[in-house]
């Protein structure tokens, strides 16, 4: 059986045949990170934006196309924010249309859900997806967590009521047996903190309060669960990444305000990888900065670009990393997901020994 990795790897290159979108580039003229002749990490795969994205386009559209230079219109995510990823599926909460998007990359097509009655989105925020392909959303307008299946059916619900003021992010484990819950609160707020909750919904714990100090948040907006437990939460308003362990305890801090290496100035999304890798975007940057577990900065992917182009942001928010280690990062001015991939030590000699030879 071809696993879901596979089957992702299969969709992106059938996607790049058809000469349509998403917009991937030749080998020649991929985008690596870092830029060769430096043994390169990752690589731009693909851009995501709206069902046309999935699919070739059919005779009738290309006709259209050429006689008008328009390209039919499709449904697309009409705000995007926040991404998870599992299994080929790309989940993109629509704030604006008050939905998940989904992008079904091995079956080519796409779909939304959490606009019917039942598991319906007032205004969905972060987003979410643990080891058994179950679907977690915050709704910031009405105060709780929805839980979906793969498809979109809802499942359960954690309300926050009066606990959570502004819940804006989520995280979850791989088991689905730790579910944490951000609340961003806001100026006039002291509920600036993180609620811990098991598989069943049963509240466990609060972590933080509004402060500087070592466990304490100021308008955090983000988490995720690394794949030995440990949680981190993005910190955005002290300009840091804090780390706690399953329990809740402390462990560290990283991050400071600037725009240097290793800084933050407008940090937006989190994500962990499966060897632990953190990675967290900054709309003032216009990149997505990847760090160690211990904090200690890796590489920048992507760059600021008033243009839209492969791996160029205006906006960034949501990232997501896939258990095949594919990076999905959102970009809300530009409307779309780019798609970067985390190269082998492997790959990455390949590559640098491919240039060495064609050099003169």
């Amino acid at each position: 059986m071809i696993q879901s990795s596979s089957l992702l790897v299969l969709a992106l290159l059938a996607l790049a045949a058809c000469g349509h979108r998403p917009e991937m580039r030749r080998e020649a003229d991929a985008r690596y990170w870092p830029a060769l002749p430096e043994q390169p990490r990752f690589v731009h795969e693909a851009t995501l934006r709206d069902g046309t994205s999935l699919r070739p386009e059919g005779e009738a559209e290309t006709l259209r196309r050429i006689a008008t230079g328009v390209t039919a219109a499709a449904d697309a995510p009409r705000k995007p924010l926040a991404v998870a990823a599992a299994r080929g599926r790309v989940y993109v909460t629509d704030t604006e249309a008050r939905r998940v998007f989904v992008f079904d990359l091995p079956r080519r097509r796409t779909f939304a859900f959490g606009v019917r009655l039942q598991g319906e989105l007032a205004k969905p925020a972060g987003i979410a997806v643990d080891g058994r392909g179950e679907v977690y959303v915050v709704d910031s307008g009405a105060r709780r967590l929805l839980v979906y299946d793969a498809l979109g059916l809802h499942k359960r619900t954690i309300e926050g009521g009066r606990d959570w003021v502004r819940p804006t992010g989520v995280a979850v484990d791989e088991r689905g047996e730790a579910i944490y819950v951000v609340d961003t609160g806001g100026i006039d707020s002291d509920s600036h903190r993180v609620h811990a909750y098991d598989a069943d919904g049963r509240h466990r714990f609060v972590l933080g309060r509004r402060g500087s100090a070592p466990g304490e948040f100021n308008l955090p907006v983000g988490a995720a669960v690394a794949p030995d437990g440990t949680l981190y939460v993005l910190d955005a308003g002290n300009f840091r990444v804090q780390a706690f362990d399953r329990d809740g305890r402390w462990l560290r801090a990283f991050g400071a305000a600037g725009n240097g290496f290793g800084q933050f100035a407008r940090p937006r999304g989190i994500a962990a990888d499966r060897d632990g890798l953190v990675y967290v975007t900054d709309a003032s940057f216009g990149n997505v900065q990847v760090f160690d577990p211990q904090g200690r900065l890796l590489v920048a992917l992507g760059e600021r670009t008033a243009a839209d182009a492969p791996a160029g942001f205006a906006l960034p928010a949501g990232v997501a990393v896939d258990e095949g280690g594919r990076v999905y990062v959102v970009d809300q001015f530009f409307r779309k997901v780019e798609v970067l991939r985390r190269l082998s030590d492997a790959e990455g000699r390949r590559l640098v020994d491919a240039r060495a030879q064609r050099r003169p």
